[in-house]
C-alpha cells in the first residue's frame, strides 16, 4: 500500500503516530515488539493500535515484525558468517527450535540448508564472468568504500513494487520543505528497506526521502528516521532508473570482492544528484551506497 493510500485510509494525526512506530520496528527487530509494547509507546490502547495498524499496513503487527524478522534473517544467513542461533537471537527470537519451526514454514526449507543454498549460488555468480561486464548499459563508477554521516530524513513510505515508485512523492517532500522554509538545495534520497526476490513485490519498502536538519514529529504521511552513520559501498550510477536493478547486481558483486569487507545487508540508499527527481530522466545521476561492514582480525 503506498503511502498515499495510507493517508486516504486513515486521519493524519493517526498516521502521525504510526510512522515512528514503523521506524522503530524496522531498527529494533531483536527488541520486544509486542503489541502492548508499542500501543504505550504512542499511546493508545491495544485494540486501537491493533486496528490502525493492521488498516494503514496490510498486516497485523504479528504478522508484520515475523515478516521482517525472517526476511532479515534470511538475509544474514548468506551474508554473515554467525552460528544459525545467533542469526537467530540477532532477528528477534528467543530459540533456535522456534526460528528453525517459523523459517521452514516460510521459505519452505531448513536454515541451515537456506543458508547452502544462498552461498552455492552466490559462489557459482563470483565463478563466472563478472556481472558488470554482460551490459553496456549503464554507465557505473568504481565502487569504492565510503563512511557517510548520520543523516536526519524526511521520508514518505512506498509499500510495494520498486518500480513502481514515482517521483511525485519527492515532490511532496519538495512542497512541504518549502512550507517548512527549508534551505532550498535539498538533498534527494532514496532508502530501500528490502530484497527483491525475499520479500514479496507487494510488500517491499521504499522510503522516499530528503536530508533535514534536525529531528521533526511526523506530519501525516511524512515520517522521521536517523541513517545511523556507517560504511557503504559506493558506485554513481549514470543512466535511467530502470537499469538500477542491472547496477544492484554488478555493485553486489563488487562488494563482495572489496577486500577486508563483506557486504553487510539492508537498507541499501540511494542519493539522487539533481535539484528534482525525474524518473523519465535518461542520464540520472545515482550514488548507490551498499552497506558492508569490515572484517575483523
Amino acid at each position: 500500500m503506498s503511502a498515499s493510500a495510507q493517508g486516504d485510509r486513515t486521519s493524519g494525526n493517526e498516521i502521525e503516530r504510526l510512522l515512528p512506530v514503523l521506524v522503530h520496528i524496522q531498527a529494533n527487530l531483536d527488541q520486544d515488539l509486542s503489541l502492548e509494547v508499542l500501543a504505550t509507546r504512542v499511546q493508545l490502547s491495544p485494540f486501537h493500535f491493533h486496528r490502525l495498524f493492521r488498516s494503514a499496513v496490510g498486516e497485523t503487527l504479528k504478522q508484520y515484525t515475523q515478516r521482517l524478522r525472517l526476511e532479515r534473517a534470511a538475509n544474514r544467513l548468506i551474508i554473515h558468517d554467525a552460528t544459525i542461533l545467533d542469526v537467530a537471537l540477532d532477528s528477534g527470537f528467543q530459540s533456535h527450535e522456534t526460528f528453525s519451526r517459523e523459517f521452514k514454514r516460510r521459505f519452505q526449507v531448513t536454515p541451515k540448508s537456506y543458508r547452502e543454498w544462498g552461498r552455492g549460488e552466490m559462489r557459482s555468480q563470483l565463478s563466472g564472468p563478472a556481472l558488470d561486464e554482460l551490459y553496456n548499459d549503464p554507465e557505473l563508477s568504481e565502487t569504492k568504500v565510503a563512511h557517510l554521516a548520520q543523516l536526519h530524513v524526511a521520508f514518505i513510505r512506498h509499500v510495494g513494487p520498486y518500480e513502481t515508485v514515482t517521483d511525485e512523492l519527492w515532490q511532496r517532500l519538495t512542497d512541504w520543505a518549502k512550507a517548512k522554509r527549508l534551505p532550498s538545495n535539498l538533498v534527494f534520497l532514496g532508502i530501500a528497506q528490502d530484497a527483491p526476490g525475499l520479500t514479496p513485490p507487494e510488500r517491499l519498502r521504499f522510503d522516499a526521502g530528503i536530508v533535514v536538519p534536525e529531528e521533526f514529529s511526523a506530519e501525516g504521511a511524512i515520517g522521521h528516521q536517523v541513517l545511523n552513520a556507517a560504511e557503504y559501498a559506493v558506485t554513481t550510477h549514470v543512466g535511467h532508473f530502470r537499469t538500477l536493478p542491472r547496477a544492484y547486481a554488478t555493485i553486489a558483486h563488487r562488494a563482495s570482492r572489496l577486500k577486508g569487507y563483506r557486504v553487510g545487508g539492508l537498507p541499501c540508499i540511494e542519493i539522487f544528484r539533481t535539484t528534482r527527481v525525474d524518473a523519465n530522466h535518461e542520464m540520472n545521476h545515482t550514488e548507490i551506497y551498499m552497506p558492508v561492514t569490515r572484517i575483523r582480525k
